[in-house]
């Protein structure tokens, strides 16, 4: 097992139970690759190519996780009912069957929005002229959870199986939906895999790039950006969020903390702290509201679950993904 520490460390339930699924499936939930693969099917991406499409389940598993950690924190962990689910986990070798996923899946929502957002953004990015692959349910998650939270012998073993897959792709490019998934493979995999040659590009700046071929956006909804932390301060995208706006005429206002100096989602909390999670992203959400706008637009799937998770029972203020934003273009 991976160690957190030198030392025997009794971790909690909801880590042990992500870091076995990502070490063991592929992805943080044990979800089949068929499953999360399952947004792509209309669209027939080729499995080779040069510019590789790369959700790592990330968007597509969001809300199971968020109800996975939801249940399991609220749950008496010393209950009857807990230990059974717990011990259902002993069984998925011979059955397949994963007590976390088909209990998340009961309580998951908005799993249909979230899984479309993969969908839309490869539309987008093939509108404006981008030829992309996809690996299909071969695609595994990038383990930036575990490196995150520091596993640091289980992600060097398990980098070198997601390199395996990218390396199938015969890809030069990796364009990455989610910004820790860019992070991950930019700054962590180079030392990891001894031959990784990608380079690595988000979905932001791939459509920054063409954004003057971007059709224009009506409407009447005043705009702010939630700065994803990864995206401006690691990856350093942040002007280029707003050039895209701007280029489909739509003004932005500016929360106090912006950019590079933007404030936390809570969404890094969430796994061990869910109610300072939640504490941080209702601030947060209450700062961008301050600005007047009637929307909130982000570029990450865990900002986007966070500051939902944030709003309040009253507000008004919605909640999108650039990707979902941009989509409307082409649907008009």
């Amino acid at each position: 097992m991976g160690k957190m520490m030198a030392s025997e460390t009794k971790l909690p339930p909801v880590l042990e139970i992500i870091r076995g699924n990502i070490v063991k499936h592929g992805n943080p939930l044990a979800m089949k690759g068929s499953e999360v693969a399952a947004w792509a099917h209309a669209l027939k991406l080729p499995e080779h190519g040069d510019l590789l499409f790369y959700t790592g389940g990330e968007y597509q598993l969001l809300p199971f996780i968020d109800s996975l950690v939801s249940t399991m924190t609220h749950m008496d962990q010393g209950s009857k009912v807990f230990s059974l689910m717990m011990g259902a986990r002993n069984i998925i070798n011979k059955t397949g069957i994963n007590a976390e996923k088909i209990y998340a899946s009961v309580l998951a929502k908005d799993r249909e929005r979230f899984n479309s957002i993969s969908y839309k953004a490869a539309i987008i990015l093939q509108k404006l002229g981008y030829d992309l692959c996809y690996a299909g349910k071969k695609e595994l998650y990038s383990g930036a959870l575990l490196s995150e939270l520091g596993f640091c012998e289980d992600m060097e073993s398990y980098a070198l199986r997601v390199a395996e897959v990218l390396k199938q792709s015969r890809a030069k490019t990796i364009v990455c939906l989610s910004p820790h998934a860019a992070e991950v493979f930019k700054f962590v995999y180079p030392k990891l895999v001894k031959d990784f040659p990608y380079e690595i590009r988000t979905f932001v700046d791939l459509v920054w790039e063409k954004r003057h071929r971007l059709p224009a956006i009506k409407t009447d909804k005043t705009v702010v950006i939630h700065d994803s932390c990864r995206l401006a301060r690691e990856l350093e995208i942040d002007e280029e969020l707003r050039d895209i706006l701007q280029s489909v005429g739509v003004p932005v206002r500016e929360a106090m903390c912006n950019r590079q100096w933007t404030t936390c989602c809570g969404g890094p909390n969430k796994l061990l702290f869910p109610d300072v999670s939640h504490t941080v992203a209702t601030r947060r959400v209450e700062e961008l509201e301050e600005t007047g706008a009637d929307l909130i637009l982000t570029s990450c799937p865990y900002c986007l679950s966070a500051l939902q998770g944030g709003q309040g029972k009253d507000t008004k203020t919605e909640i999108e993904d650039l990707i979902e934003f941009l989509f409307r273009g082409f649907e008009a």
